[in-house]
């Protein structure tokens, strides 16, 4: 796979007859060889300049695979080009076993590297969701969320610091779908809320969670006391100024995963996470990923806790995928009158573990190729887009 860099080079001689550079270049360069042309060309210094879309997206992994170099320096130069960051946090089955301080890394996984037998390596490349080991349980799963690696929190205010022109943030995590408690999955995604939150990026309009388990958003509450770790600060935080939110969340549905009062503090934890955004957002793009959710807008019998009271008066664009079908929408235009694209799709029979992988292997900051034109195929199929208001 081509990474941005990769893609600009082959377009630098579109005007001009014969092979591209990239093409010239590439069966005399090994990988590690291409990485380290990013870092010493001044004629990749000029490519940025004329060409920015190759620094336009940045992939952070945490923790940092066996073996891997971090490029700070590089960040220092290309950090004002990027517009989103994809931040994927893919913790193995035995990572509280690692005595290793976890760090960042901006390098991009390649195929056939010396880390093929890394397992952190191998969850970047295949979604493999986290389980704690028995063991671990009294260690890892109880640790307190206020307790964090103060360096680390440093080092990721720092990553963040460098991206002035930052608009959109892409977190994807392999969290245990179930009810962990607080493991370094979740001790990671407090760290980066911290870290937005003290950053506070000017231009962040967009946030994309996806895949993100109900551990998750617990632990990514921002407003009043349900926030962890220490609270938001900032009299005009980054939340303020969210315009577009996408969730693509692990169903805590699927049966005996979780408890009915876990499932009723989930729907509670999840409506005021969404709540603490109504001020502000346009576009809201929830998908259950598994077996059908409810829909928040809508209390259906046994999901009352979930549903949501406030008004929505600057949503104009609302998608809901995989949820429990309801014909009515007046509920919906009710909290947000000034709605002007609604999209329900129920579920499906091959919504599952294929669904999960997919949204994994293309988080590319952005939903995966031909994902639209597959929803709405799938909606016109099965008969379940109930409504379309006209721009």
């Amino acid at each position: 796979m081509f990474s941005p860099l990769e893609r600009a080079l082959l377009r630098l001689q579109v005007f001009s007859k014969g092979p591209s550079l990239g093409h010239l270049l590439g069966p005399y360069l090994a990988t590690q060889d291409i990485l380290n042309l990013r870092l010493s060309s001044r004629s990749l210094n000029g490519l940025a300049e004329l060409n920015e879309v190759a620094f336009e997206t940045i992939y952070i992994h945490t923790p940092v695979p066996h073996g891997r170099k971090q490029y700070m320096d590089t960040l220092k130069t290309i950090g004002s080009l990027c517009q989103q960051v994809v931040i994927k946090v893919a913790y193995p089955l035995k990572a509280c076993c690692s005595t290793g301080t976890p760090s960042l890394s901006t390098t991009v996984s390649t195929p056939g590297s010396s880390s093929e037998s890394d397992p952190i390596s191998n969850i970047l490349d295949s979604y493999r969701p986290y389980a704690e080991p028995p063991v671990a349980w009294k260690f890892v799963v109880q640790r307190k969320p206020n307790d964090m690696d103060q360096d680390l929190l440093q080092q990721w205010c720092e990553t963040f610091r460098l991206l002035p022109n930052l608009e959109t943030v892409h977190i994807a995590c392999n969290g245990d779908p179930a009810w962990p408690g607080c493991t370094d999955i979740e001790s990671a995604l407090i760290m980066l809320r911290i870290t937005l939150e003290r950053v506070n990026p000017k231009h962040i309009h967009t946030v994309c969670l996806s895949p993100i388990h109900a551990m998750g958003i617990m632990h990514l509450r921002w407003a009043g006391a349900g926030a962890y770790g220490e609270a938001c600060a900032s009299r005009n935080p980054v939340w303020y100024r969210l315009k577009v939110l996408k969730l693509g969340i692990l169903s805590p549905y699927n049966e005996g995963r979780l408890s009915k009062c876990q499932t009723q503090l989930f729907e509670k934890i999840l409506a005021d996470y969404l709540l603490s955004f109504s001020r502000t957002l346009m576009k809201l793009d929830l998908s259950w990923l598994g077996e059908a959710g409810p829909n928040p807008f809508i209390a259906e019998e046994g999901h009352q806790t979930m549903k949501l009271t406030k008004s929505w008066n600057r949503l104009e664009e609302l998608r809901l995928i995989n949820v429990v079908m309801n014909r009515s929408t007046s509920n919906i235009t009710q909290l947000a009158p000034n709605i002007r694209k609604l999209t329900i799709a129920g579920g499906t029979a091959n919504a599952g573990d294929q669904v999960v992988r997919k949204h994994w292997e293309g988080c590319q900051g952005q939903e995966p190729e031909g994902q639209d034109n597959e929803n709405a195929s799938w909606m016109s199929s099965q008969d379940v887009r109930i409504s379309a208001i006209p721009e």
